[in-house]
């Protein structure tokens, strides 16, 4: 199965956001934010909505939640 480079990116940005949290831990959150905001952002017209986007989104802003709360 080939992981679309799109998909990374996504799981990528909820990562690096959610790990902010690291410096303040309120910060963990922005890895979600972004995750629904960019795809309410596409559902407006400007954009390709994809359930697959904010799933990987998540995907990474999970991973970095758990590495914070265990820093």
């Amino acid at each position: 199965m080939r992981i679309q480079k799109d998909k990374v990116a996504h799981f990528i940005i909820g990562f690096s956001l959610s790990m902010l949290g690291i410096f303040w831990l309120p910060l963990v959150l922005l890895g979600f934010i972004f995750g629904f905001g960019k795809e309410f952002y596409d559902l407006s017209g400007r954009g390709t909505p994809e359930v697959n986007d904010v799933i990987a989104t998540l995907i990474g802003a999970v991973i970095a939640m758990g590495i914070v709360v265990l820093v």
